[in-house]
């Protein structure tokens, strides 16, 4: 599926505004809406997230509170006059059928300052043959070709990326992942057959009163047990509300009007975002002095026996011993001959001349026999000692740097520290009252995180008191020879069970695989330190680890633009593996990230998103000219967003270039 075009009509600083996308079929599948940062990039995400679902799900703070319709047009209308605020997406399915979506909200101007609101309305078209016939229950049909709580994996926010695994835990993660899997219908066949097993149950007659007490006790867990599930639900949906109240004031404090306490805010979090580099540079730091030291380990530990050998081999030399000016051999066979080999002269038994060659030959060891062998290694001896003599130099380089960061990071945590509490301590009454209500939820959160862990050690336990319940029932039953029925439609529905959860596991660790494959696969080939980083793992609760070479875990020390490549590697796999035929918006894909990897994302991006319409919309600061000149065979529709302020409001036009 592809959207053909976009239009909007007073729909935030848009008046009047039709946009073409690129098709994807081809090799030209991307289109590169360009436009400076509050110039309405993400306001075209909204356009269509409101046409689609009537919300913007990706409004940013600039135009909060601000009305959707465009403000020229408001402040022209005079009292009584009325206009449309109107988004239109045309999409077109593999099979050529198009569908029109129109959103209309009418504003109805009824003061110099105030405005009424209608709507807003919805309406689908769909194109059969040559004609358009209206849908009924247009909502019901967009939210099963796009499923609102699954659009995020097709429409990127990349500011959202930075925070991603910051902000999602391995169970949000796994809930969208068994969404995307459409797994609900084998979910939908487990909790059926649960209710006719039990049903079965509940409706058999005339059993023996132990098997009546058990029945009757499995009800009671059974209902706990639904009720535990209950409990579970709500305290994850407000262990999510508390982490959203908490990032709501952390936002309202640094937007707060006074302006000391909003700079101590942006430094509150400038110094949050330092103490997170200055942690992956110190466990850098320790990681390359730990393969420092266990590289020069041996030598050290070695070094009292090399320096002695050393001294022998040199004190040899010194005696003239090695090199030997005589070869033991020579001297052995001038023995056995009687001859001088250098003169020729008899050296009979007791001669003096014998006698001198025989010193010779005694002075003369096997150690001389392979000086060569052994002045070689006195050499490279005396290479690794000498290494030694930097070691400590290296260390205390090491130490100073560690020392350094160390304190840096400490003196940061102490000013981090200072301004939490200046902050606390404010005179201005309402941000004192944020700051309190920020650490309140902080504190809710953390007690809501402590009671889901024993919710689910409770709802574990219980299952395993109604398995074992279970199988007492059914052995029970056995006993009766009138249950017979009974027992095999319980077997029947308890193997049915079995299978259909097995499926559900399976396909959703088939799905986890592919994930983390093409994650580590999509990941290695954007990032750029391919040496630091060796391994991407996503565990079975769907906890993301990056494991460093040193063996330990790197997801913590990750900069914001290996963050925000991780969360890309990932959605990209989310959106492989989906089995949705959506097209792919990308906003601000590169906001975080330096020239290098920006190439490599360049490079590489297209390759993971083939066969999909792409719109990538971005900055000049992320569409440089090595981007652009390597995308340029990838894209085509090139756009840019031509701004401007005017006294009555911000207008926008989208204009090819």
């Amino acid at each position: 599926m592809e959207i053909e075009f976009l239009k909007m009509k007073n729909f935030r600083q848009y008046i009047d505004q039709k946009i073409a996308f690129a098709h994807p079929e081809g090799d030209r599948n991307f289109t590169i809406i360009l436009g400076a940062n509050g110039a309405g990039k993400t306001n075209l995400l909204n356009a269509i997230t409101w046409c689609l679902y009537g919300e913007e799900l990706h409004i940013g703070r600039k135009y909060k509170g601000l009305p959707l319709v465009n403000t020229t047009t408001l402040k022209e209308l005079k009292p009584g006059e009325s206009c449309d605020v109107e988004v239109q997406v045309q999409f077109k399915e593999k099979s050529g059928q198009k569908i029109l979506i129109t959103r209309t909200l009418e504003i109805i101007k009824t003061s110099t300052s105030n405005f009424q609101k209608i709507g807003p309305a919805l309406m689908m078209m769909r194109q059969l043959g040559k004609d358009w016939i209206q849908v009924t229950e247009p909502q019901d049909i967009i939210n099963r070709l796009i499923p609102k709580d699954l659009e995020e994996y097709f429409f990127f926010d990349g500011e959202r990326l930075d925070r991603y695994f910051r902000e999602e835990t391995g169970e949000t993660i796994s809930k969208a992942v068994f969404r995307i899997s459409q797994l609900g219908l084998l979910e939908s066949v487990i909790v059926h057959l649960k209710r006719k097993r039990d049903e079965f149950l509940r409706d058999s007659r005339g059993l023996s009163s132990k098997a009546e007490d058990i029945r009757a006790f499995l009800d009671v867990q059974k209902k706990s047990f639904e009720a535990d599930i209950e409990e579970l639900a709500e305290l994850e949906s407000d262990k999510t509300e508390a982490e959203r109240k908490e990032a709501g004031f952390s936002v309202k404090l640094r937007r707060c009007s006074a302006e000391r306490i909003s700079a101590l805010e942006n430094q509150r979090t400038e110094l949050a975002t330092d103490l997170d580099r200055l942690d992956s540079e110190i466990t850098e730091l320790r990681n390359d002095k730990f393969e420092f030291i266990f590289r020069s380990a041996p030598t050290i530990y070695l070094s009292g026996p090399l320096l002695r050998t050393t001294e022998m081999i040199s004190a040899r030399e010194e005696a003239g011993e090695i090199p030997p000016e005589y070869k033991k051999p020579f001297l052995e066979k001038m023995l056995r001959r009687g001859k001088c080999g250098a003169c020729g002269r008899d050296l009979p038994e007791g001669s003096n001349y014998r006698k001198n060659v025989e010193d010779l030959l005694r002075k003369s060891s096997e150690i001389s026999e392979i000086s060569k062998e052994i002045i070689e290694l006195n050499k490279d001896l005396q290479s690794m000692l000498s290494r030694l003599g930097s070691f400590r130099e290296k260390q205390v380089k090491f130490g100073k740097k560690l020392k350094s960061l160390e304190n840096e990071r400490g003196q940061k945590s102490k000013k981090l520290k200072k301004i939490s509490e200046e902050i606390g301590e404010s005179d201005i009454e309402q941000v004192k009252m944020w700051e309190s209500k920020r650490q309140q939820w902080k504190d809710i959160k953390e007690d809501l995180i402590s009671k889901i862990g024993v919710s689910k050690f409770r709802i574990e336990r219980r299952q395993n008191i109604i398995r074992a319940k279970e199988n007492e029932l059914k052995r029970e039953l056995k006993k009766q020879g009138k249950y017979e029925k009974l027992l095999k439609i319980l077997d029947f529905c308890d193997k049915s069970l079995e299978a259909a959860i097995a499926i559900k596991n399976a396909v959703m660790e088939d799905v986890r695989q592919e994930i983390e494959e093409k994650t580590e696969e999509q990941f290695f080939s954007l990032i750029w330190k391919k040496e630091t980083y060796i391994d991407v793992k996503i565990d079975d609760a769907y906890n993301i680890s990056v494991l460093h070479r040193s063996g330990m875990e790197g997801i913590g020390t990750l900069s914001a633009g290996e963050r925000q490549v991780l969360a890309l590697s990932f959605m990209a796999a989310l959106n492989n593996v989906s089995g949705f035929d959506v097209p792919i918006i990308i906003d601000t894909p590169l906001g975080r990230i330096s020239r290098k990897p920006k190439k490599s994302i360049a490079l590489n991006l297209p390759k993971y998103l083939k066969g999909k319409q792409v719109t990538l919309l971005v900055t000049e600061e992320e569409y440089t000219p090595e981007v652009r000149e390597l995308l340029d065979n990838r894209v085509g529709k090139n756009y840019v967003i031509e701004f401007k302020e005017t006294g009555n409001g911000n207008l926008a036009e989208v204009v090819l270039s």
